[in-house]
């Protein structure tokens, strides 16, 4: 692929991301990270793209495929009141059979019988120990091993199996 694309070959031509050749094999598949869930690492497990920097899109391309967990942060790609064209991609989700959660709490409490949502900052999430040193960033975003337990609770009873990303991107970032 060309540098910056996601799946896209130096043609034009659109390559099956992994992840949907999972879902086509009837396996639940969920990503986890600590950056955007737009982000380039699980949008390229994901989706075909032409621009990794699309993150707007990369949200709408995932509602369109229907993934069962997408946890992370990236609010500014999802809430109406940051995105350009003012749409509200939770409410889209939701229309889909999505929970969707925005803070620990309500990620503690989401029904297991549907997809999840889970965006929990603007953008990235705060690094861990800026996290742990403060009692509100403690008490409302999880931790990495807080999404991902929830996201395998989410899809380890699914007869075909599942199939999990989970990304510490954030450490990039550093």
């Amino acid at each position: 692929v060309k540098n910056g694309s996601l799946n896209i070959s130096p043609f034009g031509e659109e390559n099956m991301p992994i992840w949907q050749k999972f879902k086509s094999k009837g396996k639940k598949a969920g990503c986890v990270t600590t950056v955007p869930i737009t982000h380039a690492t699980p949008a390229g497990f994901t989706v075909s793209m032409k621009s990794r920097n699309d993150q707007s899109a990369i949200a709408e391309e995932y509602l369109r495929i229907g993934y069962d967990v997408l946890l992370g942060g990236g609010q500014r790609y999802f809430d109406p009141l940051h995105r350009k064209d003012k749409k509200d991609m939770y409410a889209a989700f939701q229309k889909q059979n999505y929970e969707v959660a925005k803070n620990k709490s309500e990620l503690r409490n989401t029904d297991r019988s549907k997809k999840l949502l889970g965006v929990f900052d603007y953008d990235g999430l705060p690094y861990e120990i800026d996290r742990k040193q403060s009692v509100e960033l403690t008490n409302t975003i999880p931790t990495l091993a807080e999404m991902t337990e929830v996201a395998i609770n989410q899809m380890k009873d699914h007869a075909e199996g599942f199939v999990l990303q989970v990304e510490s991107g954030k450490v990039d970032w550093a």
